[in-house]
């Protein structure tokens, strides 16, 4: 089981789709497509976050506390390989990640009997993820799906920009990854995210400054940092059933 711990910076920011081409072109100067986007490719990301039953991380997040911390467990593709099982911390500016990785039989049988099960793993590495989630009695609550591209830079040292696209979300209660086809809703379609028309997400990552190229990327493109965190729009959306701005909008207008 390989364990990885990560400390960078995020940024977000939205983009539109005619922009992609020009900005990876922008992008292939200095940083590779990463293995899963070689040749152009989109691919499919599972993230199922896990959460108390009085949903402290979504309150956390949707309040931007400087300190706050996510759980999930994340799949590519159609979820049928090694799983990842995650604590994503905030820490005021800066996002501290670990990651253990599970084989897909592993996961399999862990998932059958929920965090029990996992804990019968009896795997090290996994006791961060094991410790919160049993402290805070968290347990499955939304599934998130997306397409991403990934690129890795080729002159720095750690240097990750991402785009993803079809954002969507379904509130589950079981260890599933797959879910249910019919049961999906949209995130980042007209009024997903704050925005008036769809978007895709871009994000760089990087540890430390960022370099000159990335500052350049930025300002080349014109572009405005825009937060948002996919779970607590999942929530909004899937969980607690807010309408987005612009229907709430259309509906004075037509007052």
């Amino acid at each position: 089981m390989e364990t990885i711990h990560i400390a960078r910076t995020e940024a977000k920011y939205r983009v539109r789709a005619e922009e992609l081409p020009a900005m990876r072109d922008w992008l292939l100067r200095y940083c590779v497509p990463d293995e899963n986007s070689r040749g152009g490719d989109w691919y499919a990301i599972r993230s199922l976050y896990l959460d108390s039953s009085e949903f402290r991380m979504y309150r956390d997040s949707e309040q931007k506390l400087a300190y706050r911390v996510k759980l999930r467990a994340r799949a590519y593709g159609d979820a049928s390989g090694s799983v990842k099982l995650e604590v994503k911390r905030r820490v005021l500016g800066q996002i501290v990640k670990t990651s253990a990785t599970v084989k897909a039989e592993q996961w399999e049988s862990a998932s059958a009997v929920g965090l029990r099960g996992f804990c019968d793993l009896g795997k090290p590495s996994m006791g961060e993820f094991l410790q919160l989630a049993d402290s805070l009695h968290a347990t499955p609550q939304m599934l998130i799906y997306y397409e991403r591209q990934a690129f890795s830079s080729t002159v720095d040292e750690y240097v990750r920009v991402t785009f993803d696209r079809s954002v969507q979300c379904q509130a589950v209660r079981e260890w599933d990854l797959r879910g249910d086809d019919r049961a999906w809703l949209s995130l980042d379609g007209p009024g997903g995210f704050g925005e008036t028309a769809s978007s895709y997400i871009l994000e760089v990552k990087f540890q430390d400054a960022p370099p000159a190229w990335l500052r350049d990327l930025v300002l080349t493109f014109g572009l405005e940092r825009r937060g948002g965190s996919k779970y607590v729009k999942a929530m909004q959306r899937g969980m607690f059933y807010r309408e987005p701005a612009w229907d709430l909008v259309s509906a004075r207008g037509a007052a």
